[in-house]
């Protein structure tokens, strides 16, 4: 550590190792142990696929908020894939059991933790809370439990189907999705972003870890 300076650390980070970044928070905790002078270390640099753009995702997260053109049900699901993480396959699954409305205030369960949504988001819950159930005959119940019905009595839709209408209003689910989940873990501790969005502690961890935090944050 005596020896070690910014071009040592630098010319670690370019032998290719993939396991170079794990010494960043070391070294961290050596300068603040003052063992080594401050050194600049990047963060994990692992990649799953590609992220969407910045601008796009908050344009796109705009656009699903306040566009009124757009039906109802695929400003939610979209807003939930682009704000909070979530796979199609479980938007697709969910139940009106994992929202309270009360007084236009709307809490959302997705983890074991509860999520106060925010207004606009909030007030898109209440009118997809009104919207007329579909009916397709006799076997087909009126009222359905489900957030996004599907058009077959006592079903949910299909992951794949809802996925299809989430890209015609271009949403690409998989690129928004990691890009709310790096923007969630740059500002979350991996612990509570499990809590709130009902993915595993590790998984959490390496969104943190993807997003450039460590564990000191």
């Amino acid at each position: 550590l005596r020896d070690c300076t910014q071009a040592t650390t630098d010319q670690w980070f370019t032998t290719g190792t993939p396991y170079a970044y794990y010494i960043r928070d070391f070294l961290n905790w050596a300068a603040k142990q003052k063992l080594v002078c401050a050194l600049d270390a990047p963060g994990f640099q692992k990649r799953h696929g590609a992220t969407m753009d910045e601008n796009t995702h908050w344009a796109i997260v705009h656009r699903l908020l306040h566009d009124d053109t757009i039906e109802i049900g695929d400003r939610v699901a979209g807003c939930l894939v682009l704000l909070y993480g979530q796979q199609v396959s479980r938007i697709a699954a969910l139940t009106w059991g994992q929202v309270t409305i009360a007084n236009q205030q709307v809490r959302l369960h997705l983890g074991t933790a509860c999520i106060s949504v925010p207004e606009p988001l909030a007030g898109l819950f209440v009118r997809l809370s009104g919207q007329p159930r579909p009916y397709n005959g006799v076997a087909t119940p009126r009222d359905t439990d489900w957030l996004f019905p599907g058009i077959t009595g006592g079903r949910p839709i299909n992951a794949s189907v809802l996925g299809a209408r989430l890209r015609r209003i271009g949403i690409q689910t998989t690129s928004g999705r990691r890009a709310a989940l790096i923007h969630l873990a740059g500002q979350l501790p991996a612990a509570v972003l499990a809590d709130l969005l009902g993915i595993h502690a590790t998984t959490a961890a390496v969104w943190v870890r993807e997003a450039g935090s460590d564990w000191s944050n």
